[in-house]
């Protein structure tokens, strides 16, 4: 059975885009390409998002890590963010 008789190529096709997309957005959000959206880097973005925001405490930005943190190790990879936007 091949994943045509499954999907449409148009299914295909836009899986393939977004998962692109996420993945820019993802490379955005690395600010020092490093492959991982480091604490700091998730504040920075967290804090800019919505012009105005309040300061993020320390625990808040940790909270927000952790919830698509899988692996524990105190960052966020591709495979992480992607399954997080997909949530």
């Amino acid at each position: 059975m091949s994943l045509t008789s499954i999907l449409s190529a148009e299914d295909i096709e836009n899986a393939v885009k977004e998962f692109q997309e996420v993945k820019d957005v993802f490379q955005i959000l690395d600010d020092d390409n490093s492959g991982y959206i480091e604490e700091s880097e998730l504040k920075f973005f967290l804090q800019r998002f919505v012009p105005g925001a309040r300061t993020l405490t320390d625990a808040e930005c940790k909270g927000f890590l952790s919830a698509a943190d899988d692996d524990n190790d105190g960052k966020i990879g591709v495979e992480e963010f992607l399954i997080m936007v997909q949530s």
